[in-house]
């Protein structure tokens, strides 16, 4: 047996509490800590077993739970790219669940000796459109031109003047190719390197409540750092702040525009087209109704406002003035909280939860959910249950009975074309969501803290958590997240116990108990109840709770103590059960996954250490496994190049130099896992897949050339000849995916007489 690359890997200094009992040999679960929750405590929902191609690891059958090759290793090293997968769905139900206006994967930017500054990506949506309805207010040429004499610039004027659309348009100007979003002044001042966003991006601070901290020395002191970077920086100051005297200088003033018929016009031609949108504008009564809605100092905004309602009643058949302005009227002053009082109907009410646990998903999704909650307050007579006040709810209902357009109205919600990430990949489909952002959480609190249906909703969240789609999963944990910040105690330990040891469903909900303790993470005031929670699982010696606890350290307390995470992890890997390594090796790569930098060698050196141990080897070969195969990195497209995806980790070894400590842990984590042939199927899939990416990839079959030849068959000749053995089955006859290009090169290097190898051929 080799040993770890350079130095072993430094031994996980003891954890803050005493390791956990490791469950027996042959895989039953060892006895229960005293006082720990008995078995099927707490509600748990009746939701069926996950199922479909993207669904979480089933749990092995009895008596096959030790860690080894089986079901369940092949299943949990076949789920490409769904650890990125993961992260980048919970930080979208975050944008829409827990209030984040601004919609986009989120980057972390190491400042030293302080905790990360999080950028967040501007949605594509609003630049886009910005780009096609922007309208110059007056002195616009002149804003330009004096704005970017400096690499920041800071925008004010009065409320509706469009300032946050100038800004986008100001970045766009000066060809920025990425946006970013910041949230604070203090933020921007700890900022001390842009590198990791690569050349010209564009920097928003929109409003933020510290701008009154912003000197005019700290933004010249930004000047070369954003030089550096090819970066630029807009600030956008509302017309009350107070603004420091040096900032004087870097101020742009943007005026309302004298009249928003050009930007009402705009949005039309955004939405319908030209001929459609001088057809709105041309007909009867739409002149008077655009007089009427948008006078006495209308905002920007209404205008698009404005735009998106005609829009609509356009595309539904004929515009009628008295459903415009009930649209653009349709608050009525009341909060979200009042108007879902006064909806009435069970059926629209379940709509409406619906919509705020899964609104920003596909249309279906949030359909067949509502669906779904309404069975729930059924019975066979007809009637509700006995927490809902008003009905009975119908034991059938005509499907015909208001059409979606008629029902989006009345729930205030809205349906967009765009292009959503799932199981297979970017792909188009219809959203549905709430204009207004702000519905979604109250709704949620004020339905779980008003209503007696406390029973029923967490049932429908159990099954929407059983569900086979990974959106509908991340969406529902998370809601449960955000009802847990509001009666923590009721949901530690009347359902997440449930949950934790369901028998049929245990993984898909142990995944969704870490989602839903992220949330409440974030909550200073519960952070030590979910450590204090989570600690309790770790010690309790009893497998599933063991599993919970691995899931808990990858996704919500990481964050705050990288270090105490990654030694828990590591004590885990003493425990012999195949659904703990699995958790394992999941929150691995939930860790790698939130700072794939700075993360990915401390993960790979930990695990290095798991696979130099005895008692936890298998363990780490099969974390290993998981981490190649859960992580992969999208790349856009570029100039001439398709939009494609890369194992994380390949691509952090081929920005390696040779013999660099990344490179040698992943040859060595390599040639273990292949030398140790406990996991030898598995090792030969994940590989197949690297390979088949590589296929028609030549930059990419380059760097798989390099990692393999060089940094795992060069540690060992029988590793070597392992490998030759893997790249031949790629073109045996019987293969549905031969791969002979993969094949022929790589095959060509690892045979000992080789000469020079043949590159992929791109370099």
């Amino acid at each position: 047996m080799s040993t770890p690359p350079g130095p072993a890997p430094a031994a996980p200094s003891p954890a803050p509490q005493p390791g956990p009992a490791a469950a027996p040999r042959g895989g039953q679960p060892a006895p229960a800590a005293s006082g720990g929750p008995a078995p099927g405590a707490g509600a748990g929902g009746d939701g069926q077993p996950p199922a479909g191609p993207q669904a979480p690891t089933p749990e092995a059958p009895g008596g096959g739970n030790n860690v080894g090759a089986g079901a369940s290793a092949s299943v949990a090293t076949a789920r490409t790219g769904q650890g990125s997968l993961r992260a980048g769905l919970l930080r979208e139900a975050w944008t829409h669940i827990g209030g984040d206006r601004v919609q986009g994967d989120k980057i972390v930017i190491q400042a030293p000796g302080e905790r990360g500054v999080v950028l967040r990506t501007v949605a594509a949506a609003l630049v886009e459109t910005v780009r096609h309805t922007f309208q110059a207010p007056p002195r616009w040429d002149d804003i330009q031109a004096d704005a970017w004499q400096r690499r920041s610039v800071v925008l004010r004027g009065p409320g509706g003047a469009g300032k946050t659309a100038a800004a986008v348009r100001l970045l766009i100007s000066a060809q920025v190719k990425a946006w970013y979003l910041l949230d604070s002044v203090a933020e921007l001042a700890r900022l001390t390197e842009l590198r990791g966003l690569g050349s010209g991006a564009g920097l928003l601070l929109d409003r933020p409540r510290d701008l009154g901290e912003l000197s005019g020395s700290q933004l010249a002191g930004l000047e070369g750092l954003l030089e550096g970077a090819d970066a630029r920086l807009v600030l956008i100051a509302g017309p009350d702040a107070e603004l420091d005297r040096g900032v004087g200088e870097y101020v742009q003033r943007v005026t309302r525009p004298d009249s928003l018929d050009a930007v009402l016009a705009a949005h039309l031609a955004h939405r319908l087209g030209e001929a459609d949108a001088q057809r709105v504008l041309a007909a009867d009564g739409v002149a008077d109704l655009t007089a009427e809605l948008l006078s006495d100092g209308p905002a920007c905004r209404d205008a698009a406002r404005l735009a998106e309602v005609l829009a609509h009643e356009y595309g539904g058949g004929g515009i009628e003035p008295d459903r415009v302005r009930a649209r653009m009227d349709s608050s009525g002053g009341e909060g979200p909280e009042e108007w879902f009082e006064g909806l009435g109907d069970t059926g629209l009410r379940t709509q409406a939860i619906a919509l705020a646990v899964l609104g920003g998903l596909p249309q279906e999704d949030v359909a067949l959910a509502a669906a779904a909650l309404l069975d729930r307050f059924r019975s066979d007579r007809g009637v509700l249950a006995a927490s809902v006040e008003r009905g009975p709810v119908p034991l059938r209902q005509d499907p015909f009975a208001q059409s979606r357009r008629l029902l989006a109205e009345k729930l205030r919600a809205r349906t967009v074309s765009a292009v959503t990430r799932g199981s297979f990949g970017w792909l188009p489909c219809t959203v549905a969501e709430y204009r207004n952002p702000d519905y979604p959480p109250r709704i949620i609190r004020h339905v779980w803290s008003e209503y007696r249906i406390q029973q029923e909703l967490v049932g429908w969240l159990a099954e929407l958590v059983d569900s086979p789609s990974q959106q509908v999963r991340s969406f529902a944990g998370t809601a449960l997240g955000l009802i847990a910040t509001e009666s923590f105690d009721h949901i530690a330990t009347q359902v997440l116990p449930g949950w934790v040891l369901h028998e049929d469903s245990g993984s898909a909900r142990r995944e969704a108990i870490a989602y839903a303790l992220r949330v409440c993470a974030r909550d200073p005031a519960l952070r030590p109840g979910v450590h204090a929670l989570v600690n309790g699982w770790y010690l309790s010696g009893t497998w599933e709770l063991q599993a919970a606890a691995a899931r808990a350290y990858g996704l919500c307390l990481g964050g705050a103590d990288l270090d105490t995470a990654v030694r828990c992890l590591t004590r885990l890997g003493t425990v012999d059960h195949i659904q703990v390594a699995i958790a394992i090796g999941d929150a691995f790569a939930d860790l790698v996954e939130e700072d794939v930098a700075a993360h990915a060698p401390l993960v790979l050196r930990a695990v290095a250490e798991m696979v130099h141990e005895p008692l936890s080897r298998p363990v780490g070969h099969l974390v290993f496994l998981i981490l190649a195969d859960a992580l992969a990195t999208e790349e856009p497209a570029a100039p001439g190049t398709a939009p494609r995806s890369r194992p994380t980790l390949l691509k952090l070894a081929a920005a390696d130099p040779p013999g660099s400590e990344l490179r040698r842990l992943l040859g060595y984590l390599w040639s273990e896992v292949i030398g140790g042939e406990l996991f030898g199927d598995e090792s030969a899939n994940v590989l197949e897949a690297w390979a088949a990416q590589a296929e028609t990839d030549p930059l990419l079959l380059d760097d798989l050339l390099r990692v393999l030849v060089q940094d795992v068959a060069a540690r060992s000749a029988r590793v070597g000849r392992l490998l030759q053995r893997y790249v031949t089955r790629w073109t045996e006859r019987d293969r549905f995916r031969p791969l002979p290009r993969a094949a022929a090169v790589l095959g060509s290097a690892l045979r000992p007489t080789a000469g020079p190898a043949h590159s992929g051929g791109a370099r």
